[in-house]
């Protein structure tokens, strides 16, 4: 094959726009390569740059993960919310349960269940309520959590418990 100047000016421009890209957060295999398409670059120098900058750790689904991880749990999140947000940005399944399974700490999800529901609970005075009002609330709290991405089991512990 021979190589002209154009292809070279091309994969410098593949590269360069991926790496402008990179610069501004942390991103998936899926999104770079997305990103790249949307550009309108050929999708054989997409994925040669996309496997450089993998070589380079420029791209890392497994680091990026865990870190998505670390930043879910902060912001209150379910372990299946989590799951199913790094699936959407195109992460494989493997590479997800290989950061859950690397995590060195978990936060306790029923904990934080119950602070999310403890937050849901102030101001309200579930004494004075009658029992088809604080089952609404009740349903109210438990679409919370599980959009929240807490299994059903912690959500049901936690609503048992109110």
């Amino acid at each position: 094959m021979i190589v002209t100047i154009g292809m070279v000016i091309q994969m410098a421009d593949v590269r360069e726009s991926a790496v402008r890209y990179l610069n501004v957060k942390p991103r998936t295999k899926q999104q770079v390569i997305k990103y790249l398409t949307r550009k309108g670059f050929n999708e054989d120098d997409i994925g040669q740059v996309v496997q450089d900058l993998e070589e380079y750790h420029y791209i890392d689904d497994l680091s990026y993960s865990s870190l998505y991880f670390e930043y879910g749990f902060g912001k209150g999140r379910g372990i299946a919310r989590i799951k199913r947000e790094l699936a959407e940005k195109g992460v494989d399944h493997e590479i997800i349960e290989m950061a859950h399974q690397g995590l060195e700490s978990v936060p306790d999800q029923y904990k934080a269940a119950c602070d999310i529901a403890g937050s849901m609970m102030r101001g309200v005075d579930t004494e004075t309520m009658d029992y088809d009002e604080k089952r609404k609330f009740q349903a109210k709290i438990g679409r919370r959590l599980m959009t929240r991405g807490f299994s059903s089991d912690i959500v049901y512990k936690v609503i048992n418990n109110l």
